[in-house]
C-alpha cells in the first residue's frame, strides 16, 4: 500500500519562469525558445555596468509537470518535454534520479547537475500552486 502514488497536483508551463537559486544566479524556464538556461549577474564595480552572462542547461523544457506522492511522502514526477528541436517525450512517474538519467539518454542535458532538475521541477509545480490560490482568492472576493 505504501507504494501507491496519488497525484497531488500538475502544471503546464505556458510562460518563462526565473527562480534565484544563489547569490547572483538565476534559473530560466524559455518556453519560445525550448530551454532552461542559468543566468549568473556580475557587478565588480557600482560604477561599472551589470554583465549577465547565460548558460543553457537543458536543451529542452518541461512543458507538463505531474507530482504523485504515496503514504511515505516519497515523490515521483510524470513530465513531458519538448526538445529545443522541437521533438516531444514523455518521461513516466519516475523519481527525480531517474528522469534525469532519462533526460541525459535523451541527449538533452548540457551541465551535469541533478539538483538544476530537482529546482526545475520544485519551481513549476510552487508557481501553479501559488496561481491556483490566486485564482481561489479573487474568486472570493
Amino acid at each position: 500500500m505504501a507504494n501507491d502514488y496519488e497525484l497531488v497536483t500538475s502544471a503546464t508551463v505556458t510562460k518563462s519562469m526565473l527562480r534565484k537559486i544563489g547569490e547572483n544566479q538565476y534559473l530560466k524556464i524559455i518556453p519560445p525558445e525550448r530551454i532552461v538556461q542559468i543566468s549568473t549577474i556580475e557587478q565588480k564595480k557600482i560604477t561599472e555596468p551589470i554583465v549577465q552572462k547565460d548558460e543553457t542547461i537543458i536543451e529542452a523544457y518541461p512543458k507538463e509537470v505531474k507530482l504523485y506522492r504515496n503514504q511515505s511522502q516519497d515523490t515521483k514526477y510524470e513530465t513531458k518535454w519538448q526538445t529545443i528541436k522541437g521533438e516531444t517525450f514523455d518521461i513516466p512517474a519516475s523519481s527525480i534520479k531517474t528522469t534525469y538519467t532519462l533526460l541525459q539518454a535523451k541527449g538533452v542535458i548540457v551541465v551535469d547537475n541533478m539538483l538544476n532538475l530537482s529546482n526545475i521541477l520544485g519551481m513549476i509545480i510552487k508557481q501553479d500552486t501559488l496561481e491556483k490560490k490566486l485564482e481561489s482568492i479573487k474568486d472570493e472576493i
